[in-house]
């Protein structure tokens, strides 16, 4: 980093660089085209479509320090159906942890004690047995549990988080009809 700015430490101690997050990185020539590595983010790049765990680990980097709520909770345990094609959330899975920390996350009083998205989300593509492309009707069904009690939020926040799990879900949705 220039001019002095200070790095963000990471979990284990080590400075993150420009470019750790998102695996970016840019040669020393001034008009070198940045590398992007084959990690989150690659299958919009190479043409393959995104898949719901990809838009959920899109959501951990995008807000993952926010604590999961029950709205996050219904959202992710409704992408993890739509992955799955099963009835219900798995046991164990992403949509049954989501829904722990919700519980958890409001018997907690302060925040730096909650279990955040990206405590749930990081490695989701991972964590869900199966995976599929997001679709447009994957993201409204996401979206719809997303903001289902808006009795539980302000009047002015009846909308999806932005940056969030629905927010992500329809972005990835939108890149794979573009493709």
């Amino acid at each position: 980093m220039s001019h002095g700015q200070t790095k963000k430490p990471q979990a284990d101690g080590e400075p993150t660089e420009c470019g750790d997050v998102f695996g970016v990185s840019t040669a020393a020539e001034p008009h070198a085209a940045p590398v992007v590595s084959a990690g989150i983010g690659s299958a919009a790049i190479d043409g393959d479509p995104i898949t719901i765990g990809e838009a959920l680990e899109a959501a951990a980097i995008s807000i993952g320090d926010k604590p999961v709520d029950q709205n996050d909770a219904d959202a992710i345990g409704v992408a993890e159906i739509r992955a799955t094609g099963e009835n219900k959330v798995r046991s164990g899975g992403v949509g049954e942890t989501a829904q722990e920390a919700a519980t958890f996350n409001s018997h907690v009083m302060r925040v730096q004690d909650m279990t955040k998205l990206s405590d749930i989300l990081t490695d989701a593509a991972e964590k869900l047995p199966v995976d599929k492309a997001v679709t447009k009707e994957d993201a409204e069904a996401v979206y719809t549990a997303e903001v289902q009690f808006p009795w539980q939020r302000d009047a002015a926040e009846v909308v999806a988080e932005p940056g969030g799990v629905a927010a992500s879900m329809a972005t990835a949705a939108n890149l794979n009809e573009l493709s």
